[in-house]
């Protein structure tokens, strides 16, 4: 029987999961969902999933056991990620808040220090005294991370795309936020394995471990004839609250993330990439048709399909297929632990690469397909 951690390792957790169903949210179902964010999300290894993060571990373990703490993350929206969204809102807050006595902690943090004794007393007393904007953050906010790092399995997944299909392409990011990974033909790339891409003149550049020989990608990054991303609530990087949000996403540990956003932002201020409003699968079609004929579609996403509910997802790959019978769509997914391309045509799909991945883009075990 698959359990709530096989879900969150896939990615796709179901209508009984506390994040898509608020019926669930009972003290013990929560406080395991932040026991086992600290377990598998916030550990320095043991799945794509895991992204190190030693200060969120400590206050996932401490909410997990203060019904207090637990009764404002109940509050979350249906269908966020509980932790993501809470932690996010708490630290929203502390940007506001610099002689807090939370403040330095999170500094504490951004510089790699280990989290002290202390944190978790200043994180219950912080969410008390400031539990009414909090909460209506909770309420309000969606988690729409716009992780840059991730264009460093997105990007060779594109060049695969481009070589098999011998044709510039045309890219759909659904839950696209700020829609900023359109953007990854502006970056520049470096491997551990001595691989290098872009001009090497870019405000950004992402490194990333090559675990395993990278399939052979082209030096050169494909053409892109056509790029628009959809999201329920596009984020407009030239409103500095909203970009505040964004910032606020990244983990407290993640100091050299915060730097990423940054950079990728001023790119994002010269020329910023389409997002359209929306229903992605109610749109899904409406921006395949404007897609040119000559360019190989392309549709992808990060890291999204886990905040949709289950008869979502189904109809979400039902557009697919349906596309599918009126030209060839490649499918790139980067959810769960791995990264998909697949290729479908008239409904049958066909694997072009099967990875796992950093869900933040810091390694890549290129042989795991």
């Amino acid at each position: 029987m698959a359990t709530a951690v096989d879900a969150r390792q896939s990615g796709m957790p179901g209508p009984d999961d506390v994040d898509q169903n608020r019926l669930k949210r009972t003290d013990a179902a929560l406080a395991r969902r932040f026991v086992e964010f600290a377990d598998l999300e916030c550990a320095a290894s043991g799945s794509g999933m895991s992204v190190n993060s030693p200060t969120y571990a400590a206050l996932s373990r401490y909410i997990a056991k203060h019904p207090d703490l637990l009764a404002l993350a109940r509050e979350c929206r249906a269908g966020q990620p509980i932790p993501n969204l809470l932690l996010a809102a708490v630290k929203r807050v502390v940007q506001d808040a610099p002689r807090s006595a939370l403040a330095p902690h999170y500094e504490r943090a951004a510089r790699g220090d280990r989290p002290s004794a202390a944190l978790p007393g200043a994180f219950a007393e912080f969410c008390a005294d400031n539990r009414a904007r909090i909460l209506a953050l909770l309420e309000s906010r969606n988690v729409q991370t716009n992780e840059v790092g991730r264009c460093s399995h997105l990007m060779p997944a594109f060049g695969i795309v481009s070589k098999v299909a011998r044709q510039p392409v045309a890219l759909i990011d659904v839950g696209a936020g700020a829609g900023l990974n359109l953007l990854w033909d502006r970056f520049d790339y470096r491997y551990s394995d001595g691989s290098a891409f872009g001009t090497g003149r870019s405000p950004v550049r992402i490194d990333c471990e090559s675990r395993g020989p990278m399939p052979e990608t082209p030096a050169r990054f494909p053409e892109v004839a056509y790029r628009v991303g959809i999201d329920l609530e596009p984020i407009d990087l030239a409103d500095d609250e909203q970009y505040r949000w964004l910032q606020a996403l990244v983990w407290a540990d993640h100091a050299d993330r915060t730097v990423l956003l940054a950079n990728a932002r001023r790119i994002w201020l010269q020329d910023s990439p389409r997002v359209v409003a929306g229903d992605a699968v109610e749109r899904l079609s409406e921006l395949i048709r404007a897609a040119p004929i000559g360019a190989a579609l392309c549709i992808f996403h990060c890291h999204v399909l886990n905040q949709f509910p289950a008869s979502a997802r189904a109809a979400f790959t039902e557009a697919l297929r349906s596309a599918s019978h009126q030209r060839p769509v490649y499918h790139v997914s980067s959810e769960g632990e791995h990264l998909n391309v697949t290729r479908l045509v008239n409904g049958r799909s066909r694997p072009l690469l099967s990875v796992l991945r950093s869900a933040h883009g810091r390694w890549v075990e290129w042989s795991d397909g």
